[in-house]
């Protein structure tokens, strides 16, 4: 996703997109449609058992979509506001009910101690740290500038909807940290760095503007 943001900013053809998704969307769903079948190849065993149990999810409820139903359980229970932080009464982080929930399944916790509430202040913070790199794109003074500031952009917005995604049922099962928000050195370092060059591109844009 980063790749092809990266590529339609520095000038990549519509054409040459639109050709490659007319191609890529059907691909994509004979892949998927070969993947369920029962004497597959070209995926993992405990990959294949995933995507059965985003599909159905009551028949694998006590094993691999465990945490996963676990987990939009957590977040409904949380309601509007939530059970508070650090909640023991209940909580499905105490209680070992999903694995890794500070990294892969925070988003649960969140929407389980703080709520919709606390879930969509997470959303639309995401969201806006997104915006703000997209406009720094948009400012930069050079096409290096805009093709690095929206790369971390697709990062930080793709990597978020995904997570998300993971949490709320919407995906399968990946491992896919939430950005700024799941614990992880790796993945907030990198994030870091990276919005560190988008602040140093935003600098350059004031200075160009003021002279």
């Amino acid at each position: 996703m980063v790749f092809c943001v990266v590529w339609y900013v520095g000038g990549l053809s519509y054409k040459f997109i639109f050709g490659t998704l007319a191609i890529a969307v059907p691909a994509a769903i004979i892949f998927f449609v070969m993947v369920l079948q029962p004497d597959q190849t070209l995926i993992n065993e405990y990959q294949q058992k995933r995507i059965l149990a985003w599909l159905e999810p009551e028949k694998y409820a006590q094993t691999v979509a465990y945490q996963q139903t676990n987990a939009m359980m957590a977040i409904g229970s949380g309601q509007l506001w939530g059970k508070g932080l650090n909640n023991t009464m209940l909580s499905v982080k105490n209680g070992n009910f999903v694995s890794e929930p500070e990294t892969d399944f925070i988003f649960t916790i969140v929407g389980e101690e703080m709520g919709f509430a606390g879930g969509c202040a997470v959303v639309v913070l995401l969201f806006l740290i997104t915006l703000e790199c997209l406009n720094v794109a948009r400012k930069a003074k050079d096409l290096a500038g805009t093709c690095i500031a929206s790369g971390i952009a697709a990062l930080v917005g793709f990597q978020s909807f995904v997570n998300i995604a993971v949490a709320t049922g919407i995906f399968p099962n990946t491992g896919v940290p939430l950005p700024f928000v799941s614990y992880g050195l790796t993945s907030l370092v990198s994030l870091y760095i990276g919005m560190g060059i988008v602040l140093n591109i935003r600098l350059q844009c004031v200075r160009k503007y003021n002279n």
